[in-house]
């Protein structure tokens, strides 16, 4: 036979024994990888240079079959790629995409069992993979000399980026272990069944590359805190500091499992991660070193020897040599016609013993040929390690000439180094000598600064002296001149200013007007403004607990102040009146909105969404009333759109008070005892806010004078009439409550009739909450107003607001009484009472309010005659402002006009087509 076709039949059964090792390692039995098996396909990439042929095998094999399957095909490349030839991580760069379709693959089927894990591992190896990539030069065994790592480290952008890819791969490490781990804590394995040994065999590779890449990251992190700053480098701290954690606790739990200590050596960490601010720590350093242990067991597993087996192969020794003593005993004595049975089942025995005998002869036979094949292998593979070692021989002469070199220039260097220090020595002497010089320089030249500077600004000051001095008799002779002539024309300024008084009246009518609008278009904008926050929140209406009652009291408010609108629109003028009424109508909506529906939701939900449209009909017809308010939309308002408001606010009226009725707002248990507490308060704060005003007369009285003073007690004194009559209609209806109490009750306690009457008794404690309230209010406007810190609007309101509250006191009080009782019928004088003092606090704010501006408006009597002068300049100005701004407003409305009628003609024919 020829040499070549002893070549191409040694390399068929090479093929042969690389797809059978294949075959018998990728197996669906739940144990770990046989190592004889595994060294084959190892001693094959080497022996073809390549992966090429594993690949080709593995293409044909169906991974996704079987979760297991894949398990030990990822631990094969694993293994592969650590100890296989030095070009099979560049094979197996090529099918990337294979790993990420089959981790893919078991991802989205989520199996349980080996599912889940086999995706992780499948993203393990493709990181390894990718990582070998970006840095080609570090190996798939992961050995580096130091040589290697100071040629890594020697670029600082690569070193930079190398920590953190490393810090990447020991993240991917420890994820791989923490579900392998969940896996095997799910099954509750022991370490030596042969299911959780398949699980955990992995984890070894996982010991040995975690711990060289902790000892290449800690010296490329240390090479970079040398050269570059701490602050840049606090990231890698920190990842490391939790990797640290991480990796000593796993290496910690490793080396309790009692599978690890037959196959690996776990390394161990310090206590403390090194501190990579200090140099000094590298030198006392310690590469944690993880190596395998010698392997066990005549069946290639990982598995150790057990006793079991070791007395099978002693029962086998002794089974060999029984026959033989058993034969050469009959062939002694002979043999007996009655033993010839027993001598020829012997006689079989021996035969198949033999056979056992032979069979084990032919594997011994079998091993020995194979480890003659490895020996040709090693030899092949010593041979070429003896010609890369006379290569590294030749390196090493080489590298010795250039370290001979290199010495030589260091020496060169050292010598040109000492002259150079010798330099400097003298440099710095130089320079000390030169420092001393400048200093003594630098403040004989401050100093002459200082001179020059102190001169400078005495003649300044000089010269600026003398010319104030010319300028003062200057100006004293102008204004002895200027005296004399103004004396002259004193009798033609009081005249001239008599006219301009007439026409600043005329002009001050014009921009009472301009005011006007001016507040209605704010008015309008703050409408819009406060309508459509009302709209926002009655989408929130739902989540407010709302009694009805109180609600149908907010709504009665605005009702009222949506009839005072409607009386003051019926005179056609856009007078202050109307205003105030608009300003308060519009709160008074917005304020009643919500409650409306939060009360009919917190009654009952049926109600809640025929209310909640309600609500917002009215808000859109408001919207409408106040969209382009101005002086001339005022009668138009009274006939048309504020009928419909008051339809609209009646209908939600019934709406509101259809609502079923609710026991939730009081606590019958003790309602007699909460209203004697709330008509209590309510007292207190009527006598608190009674003795108030008298304090603040007082305080005006010190504070304020002349027409300021009188406007003062004018407002205060009826605002204590009020706070009176307010205090005798309690009275009157505390009066009148007890009777409705004494006739109604009969001989059950009065607790018990205000519990049969909870929602009158309600209505009792909200009224006497609100005049509370209110009076405490008109307390503290007073007090603002005397300090000349709020306005008289407050005032206004305050007063409307005690009105209303005791219009609700006296007719919650009126509901259950007597028509002919004594008793309502005073009461009745009491509510005209208040309603009267009301009105005079009103009249009296406004009237100081019209007194104080025309005081401010008028009052030209502490004006000088250059201040006279300059008020008639600037009249004047204003005057002439205003007349621009009046004709430029009549030509923007002209225009208007002009673009209405447009607009409506081209309506009317679109109507008429």
């Amino acid at each position: 036979m020829s040499r070549s076709a002893l070549v191409a039949d040694d390399r068929e059964t090479f093929i042969k024994s690389q797809i059978i090792a294949v075959q018998k390692v990728l197996n669906k039995a739940e144990a770990p990888l046989k190592q004889k098996h595994v060294r084959s396909l190892i001693v094959g990439t080497h022996k073809e240079r390549s992966a090429s042929l594993f690949w080709s095998t593995v293409s044909r094999i169906p991974l996704e079959k079987s979760p297991v399957i894949t398990w030990k095909f990822c631990n094969l490349l694993h293994k592969l790629i650590r100890d296989g030839h030095r070009k099979v991580v560049d094979d197996c760069a090529r099918h990337i995409s294979r790993l990420v379709q089959l981790g893919n693959f078991w991802q989205h089927l989520r199996a349980s069992g080996y599912g889940n894990a086999d995706a992780v591992y499948c993203r393990l190896l493709t990181k390894r993979l990718q990582f070998h990539q970006k840095y080609p030069q570090i190996p798939g065994s992961l050995q580096l000399t130091e040589q290697q790592i100071n040629t890594i480290s020697g670029d600082m952008n690569m070193s930079f980026e190398l920590g953190i890819d490393l810090l990447d791969q020991i993240d991917e490490l420890l994820a791989f272990r923490s579900a392998v781990t969940t896996l095997v804590d799910g099954y509750r394995w022991t370490s030596m069944v042969p299911q959780c040994q398949c699980l955990l065999a992995p984890l070894i590779l996982v010991v040995l590359d975690s711990s060289l890449f902790y000892d290449l990251l800690v010296k490329i992190i240390f090479k970079l805190h040398s050269e570059l700053p701490e602050d840049v480098l606090t990231g890698h701290r920190q990842r490391f500091m939790t990797t640290f954690k991480k990796l000593k606790e796993f290496y910690e739990g490793a080396s309790n499992l009692q599978y690890f200590r037959y196959l690996v050596s776990v390394p161990s960490l310090p206590p403390n991660p090194p501190n990579f601010l200090q140099s000094s720590d590298l030198d006392t350093y310690r590469t944690p070193h993880a190596y395998l242990r010698d392997e066990n067991g005549s069946d290639g597993t990982e598995t150790p020897p057990d006793a079991q087996s070791v007395q099978d192969d002693t029962n086998m020794i002794i089974d060999l040599d029984l026959p033989e003593t058993s034969s050469s005993v009959q062939s002694t004595f002979g043999v007996s016609p009655t033993r010839e049975l027993e001598q020829q089942q012997m006689m079989e025995k021996m035969a198949e013993l033999r056979r056992a005998l032979e069979s084990e002869m032919k594997a011994k036979d079998d091993i020995v040929m194979e480890a003659r094949s490895r020996i040709e292998q090693y030899e092949a593979r010593l041979v070429e390690m003896k010609e890369e070692s006379d290569m590294y021989k030749d390196q090493s002469e080489q590298l010795n000439m250039q370290l001979q070199q290199l010495k030589d220039t260091a020496n060169a260097t050292e010598q040109q180094a000492e002259i150079q220090r010798q330099s400097e020595e003298k440099a710095t002497e130089f320079e000390k000598k030169y420092t001393k010089l400048k200093s003594a320089y630098e403040t004989f030249r401050g100093e002459h600064i200082t001179a020059l500077t102190e001169l400078r600004d005495l003649r300044k000051f000089k010269t600026e002296t003398s010319t104030e001095i010319a300028e003062l008799k200057a100006e004293l002779e102008n204004e002895r001149r200027k005296t004399e002539e103004g004396v002259q024309k004193s009798s033609d300024t009081v005249s001239e200013l008599n006219s301009s008084l007439d026409k600043l009246k005329l002009d001050i009518e014009n921009e009472k007007k301009a005011s006007v609008n001016s507040q209605l278009h704010s008015l309008a904008e703050s409408a819009r403004g406060m309508l459509s926050h009302c709209k926002e929140e009655l989408q929130n209406s739902s989540t407010i607990s709302y009694p009805p009652h109180l609600a149908e009291s907010e709504l009665k408010v605005a009702q009222n102040s949506l009839q005072e609108l409607f009386d003051s629109a019926k005179g056609g003028e856009c007078d202050e009146r109307f205003r105030r009424e608009a300003i308060s109508f519009l709160h008074y909506v917005c304020n009643a909105m919500v409650p409306c529906a939060a009360a009919a939701y917190t009654s009952s939900i049926e109600h809640y969404e025929p209310v909640l449209n309600a609500c917002k009909e009215v808000i859109q017809e408001v919207s409408n009333v106040y969209i382009g308010l101005n002086g001339s939309k005022v009668p138009q308002l009274a006939t048309s759109q504020l009928p419909k408001v008051i339809d609209l606010l009646n209908s939600l009226q019934d709406q509101v008070t259809a609502l079923p009725t609710s026991n939730g707002d009081i606590d019958l248990e003790v309602v007699e005892s909460q209203l004697q507490e709330e008509m209590e308060r309510m007292n207190n704060a009527i006598k608190q806010a009674a003795e108030r005003m008298k304090e603040l007369q007082q305080q005006s009285k010190t504070k304020n004078s002349g027409i300021r003073l009188a406007v003062n007690d004018k407002i205060l004194d009826h605002c204590n009439q009020l706070m009176a009559a307010v205090y005798e209609l309690v009275e009157k209806s505390r009066d009148l409550q007890q009777e409705i109490v004494d006739a109604g009750r009969g001989t059950a306690s009065p607790n018990e009739f205000y519990k049969r009457n909870h929602q009158w008794t309600k209505g009792l404690l909200s009224a006497a909450q609100g005049v509370g309230v209110s009076a405490l209010e008109l307390m503290n406007s007073a007090d603002k107003v005397v300090l000349n810190e709020g306005k008289l609007q407050y005032l206004i309101v305050a007063a409307q607001e005690i009105s209303a509250s005791v219009a609700q006191l006296f007719v919650s009080s009126r509901v259950k009484a007597d028509r002919e009782s004594g008793k309502l019928a005073k009461l009745g004088k009491a509510s005209k009472h208040v309603n009267e003092c009301t009105g005079a606090v009103l009249a009296a704010v406004k009237d100081g309010k019209q007194t104080l501006e025309e005081e401010q408006l008028f009052d030209f009597s502490n004006y000088s005659l250059h201040e006279a002068k300059k008020a008639e300049m600037e009249c004047q100005v204003r005057a002439l402002e205003l007349e621009s701004l009046l004709s430029k407003e009549r030509t923007k409305l002209a225009s208007l006009r002009k673009q209405h009628y447009h607009m409506a003609s081209l309506v009317d024919n679109e109507n008429n087509a």
